[in-house]
């Protein structure tokens, strides 16, 4: 791998973070085992830091060694996309963004809007959190729009917007026409839900494991990955579900879909604007979102 501003040993660590073997890092770099190994010894000794335990036949990064990947990775990919912006500063400007999947629905629309004034080509990607942040850390996003949880020391963030989140149901349901209604009332329910790795599945399943309790808990589950569709099924009364409240925003007005008054669902998630620490054009990113 060709990277003149960054040192050969720490591309080489990095993709013995990825294989996970001497041997395949030997071969994606066209050089011996024994040199991969020499410029990881090399770079630990100079950093003082141990970055690789070996156990036969098993290769561990270790926690300091997984942190300065994370660095290497991070700054490789800003190098190759500040060096294109030297190097075409007059090129059509383009932004490619990733967005969760209930984003996407009530806030992706104004924001590709407002980048029309400013970009040339706009690209959103739009698929559930965990893909997106891996999409970041291997610099195919400039940045995203998430509103599930995220390490926070990995990645510098903007807040955006905080947006309720709520239990939803048919308007013909009895349970919402109830004052208050505890969870047991709800567990006899089906419960719709977004596939793992979603956001808003991930602040459920915290939000019941705090009650002692999980999806099984329910009568009957439903997994789907697509939130319109999900609010169509509820809509049809196959069961309940929870969502932000922008998401049902529509269906809540025209009486589709009604609110269930759940005792102790006071949820409120901050919708982050989400990029690599230390991104070059991070304070470009927050202009665009401020102004």
């Amino acid at each position: 791998m060709e990277n003149e501003m960054i040192d050969q040993r720490y591309i080489t660590f990095l993709i013995l973070t990825k294989t996970k073997s001497y041997t395949k890092t030997a071969k994606k770099l066209f050089i011996t085992q024994p040199a991969v190994t020499q410029q990881v010894k090399s770079l630990e000794k100079e950093l003082q830091l141990k970055l690789v335990e070996y156990h036969q036949p098993h290769l561990k990064i270790t926690e300091r060694g997984e942190k300065l990947a994370s660095f290497v990775n991070n700054i490789t990919n800003q190098q190759a996309e500040f060096i294109n912006y030297l190097k075409n500063p007059d090129l059509q400007k383009e932004i490619v963004f990733g967005a969760t999947k209930s984003v996407a629905i009530f806030m992706v629309p104004k924001v590709i809007e407002d980048f029309s004034n400013n970009f040339d080509k706009i690209n959103c990607v739009v698929t559930n959190t965990e893909k997106i942040l891996n999409m970041i850390d291997n610099g195919k996003l400039d940045f995203a729009i998430l509103e599930g949880n995220f390490n926070k020391n990995n990645y510098s963030y903007h807040s955006m917007q905080k947006e309720r989140f709520i239990c939803v149901a048919n308007a013909n349901n009895r349970l919402t026409q109830l004052h208050e209604v505890n969870i047991s009332q709800l567990l006899n329910q089906t419960l719709i839900l977004r596939e793992k790795g979603s956001g808003t599945r991930c602040i459920l399943y915290n939000w019941l494991k705090s009650l002692n309790l999980s999806f099984n808990d329910f009568n009957k589950l439903i997994s789907f990955n697509e939130p319109t569709g999900i609010i169509e099924l509820v809509k049809n009364d196959v069961g309940i579900s929870f969502m932000y409240e922008s998401l049902a925003s529509k269906e809540l007005a025209n009486g589709n879909l009604r609110e269930i008054n759940l005792t102790g669902l006071d949820i409120f998630r901050t919708m982050n604007l989400v990029y690599s620490r230390n991104n070059y054009f991070s304070k470009y990113f927050n202009q665009l979102f401020q102004s």
